[in-house]
């Protein structure tokens, strides 16, 4: 029983933290999972940064990151990206040697003269909207259970279909050639070390990375993120007022239950949209609905259908009761 005692100190929380490069996700999550307070549930992260990188990363716990696939749905990430246009890599990032250089006079007479609002011009008439992109062969997209980049390391190229994704902004931060910063916000699961190669072809030469910082995910910027010095140490509690809870971080429109709906929406019952005392999101249009008792606490999450009946999706108070 103690432990679920803990499980109700903790609503679903989101930690923002800065990863330093070098670090693997996994290395984060290990530090949180280690000197957390106990009581605190399943962790997860909601999307992983290469070791190359830094920046945002974003830690769940108590049923926070069930919450994985609307993040990555509705969150668009923000990076900063550095480059050097000349060079290949195969890994698209200095984590690999040079495998290609460009040592043409267009590269320098021409590309090298270009500006900076011409350059993002440019980019901008190509990427802006609709951007299809296949999964970097060094990246951790699965094939057969295995990441690509394991794959690749045996020498084995795996080439998957391209996705659909969205560029939603660019900005060239930077020229001093052959070095090109852009500011680029894309939709979850855009590789940014593809996206400079095909903007570097688009320019008619080549590129790879040599520096990448994720800015943001949605509402979670880097400069209120947690940095290592403020990581947990040896379980102290105070580390849970440094959470955003998840509903802070996905602004769904919201609903507050009476006694009775509390009753229902925890043993599963479809509730009447009428019968609700709900409250549209003013930041995101969803269908989904955020359950909440009158004080305020996060119950689950819920979804329209067409009858104007609100069905639960996830009750977070069922995942407490498995783990007590």
């Amino acid at each position: 029983m103690a432990k679920n005692r803990s499980l109700s100190q903790f609503p679903p929380l989101v930690f923002n933290v800065f990863k330093p490069a070098r670090l693997t996700s996994y290395d984060v999550v290990r530090h949180f999972k280690r000197h957390l307070p106990s009581g605190f549930g399943k962790i997860g992260h909601f999307g992983t940064l290469d070791p190359f990188a830094c920046g945002v990363m974003l830690i769940g716990i108590g049923g926070a990151a069930r919450l994985n696939d609307y993040v990555h749905e509705f969150l668009p990430k923000t990076y900063l990206a550095v480059g050097k246009l000349g060079i290949e890599t195969p890994t698209g990032d200095w984590q690999s040697e040079i495998s290609q250089r460009d040592d043409s006079a267009y590269l320098k007479d021409h590309i090298g003269s270009f500006s900076a609002a011409f350059i993002q011009d440019c980019l901008q008439k190509k990427f802006l909207g609709d951007y299809w992109q296949s999964p970097h062969q060094y990246s951790a997209a699965k094939f057969m259970g295995k990441n690509l980049h394991e794959w690749a390391r045996e020498g084995i190229e795996i080439k998957k279909d391209q996705v659909l994704r969205t560029v939603h902004h660019i900005e060239v931060v930077k020229y001093k050639f052959p070095y090109l910063s852009i500011r680029v916000t894309v939709s979850s699961g855009t590789y940014v070390r593809t996206l400079f190669s095909h903007m570097a072809q688009e320019l008619g030469t080549i590129g790879s990375l040599i520096s990448l910082v994720r800015e943001s995910i949605g509402p979670a910027h880097h400069n209120h993120s947690l940095r290592m010095k403020e990581w947990p140490k040896d379980r102290e509690m105070h580390i849970i007022d440094k959470g955003l809870r998840i509903d802070q971080l996905l602004p769904f429109g919201e609903a507050q239950l009476s006694e009775q709906q509390v009753g229902a929406f925890k043993n599963g019952a479809f509730l009447k949209e009428k019968d609700l005392n709900l409250k549209e999101s003013l930041k995101m249009k969803s269908p989904y609905i955020w359950m909440k008792n009158d004080s305020d606490q996060l119950l689950g999450l819920a979804t329209k259908i067409d009858t104007h009946e609100i069905r639960p999706k996830i009750n977070f108070h069922s995942e407490a009761q498995a783990e007590s």
